[in-house]
């Protein structure tokens, strides 16, 4: 079983909560979006509103943390804290694609009983999050490395699920030879 790193740079490490409880800078809403993201360069697709989640702070089911995958653009600090997820795991991550600085997967809206309009450009909020296999998130931090030369934190931003957390593999703070062997293997 191949691995990824996980980084997360918060005093309390790993610790989860609500969406809204864990954002950093404690302004944000969420809203996930119950669609995987199958294609990496099919963006601007529609979503019905019964796929739109936005957690209640107190609601225990979305309890999760935001993290980075394998890479993080700002310095290390001490209250950097990794994980190691199993790599064929499925992870929320924001609703941008690696295209024309981050088109969204999912641009707009429809209810289920309604016809769609032509021509609608679009009326997703903006912090909205979609579920990605762990390889593709990588693919597209890669893809987007190839194209500009600064990597914005939201490229390898997540959100771990508390059942994923509780199953991440911890490396003690003497095994950083674990650290880099299970992000190569």
């Amino acid at each position: 079983m191949k691995f990824v790193k996980m980084i997360r740079n918060h005093h309390y490490g790993f610790r989860c909560g609500s969406p809204n409880s864990d954002c950093m800078d404690g302004e944000r809403n969420p809203v996930f979006i119950n669609r995987e993201v199958q294609n990496l360069f099919y963006t601007g697709q529609p979503v019905y509103t019964t796929e739109i989640t936005l957690p209640k702070e107190a609601d225990q089911e979305w309890s999760g943390c935001f993290c980075y995958l394998e890479e993080y653009t700002q310095p290390a600090t001490e209250n950097r804290n990794i994980g190691f997820l199993p790599k064929e795991s499925v992870i929320w991550v924001r609703n941008m694609s690696h295209l024309d600085n981050g088109t969204p997967y999912y641009n707009r809206s429809v209810h289920p009983l309604v016809m769609e309009a032509t021509g609608d450009k679009g009326n997703m909020v903006a912090d909205t999050w979609v579920k990605m296999r762990v390889e593709d998130a990588l693919e597209r931090t890669r893809l987007w490395k190839e194209k500009c030369a600064v990597l914005p934190e939201w490229v390898t931003e997540c959100y771990l699920m508390e059942h994923q957390v509780k199953n991440l593999i911890y490396p003690s703070s003497n095994e950083k030879v674990m650290e880099f062997w299970l992000s190569k293997h």
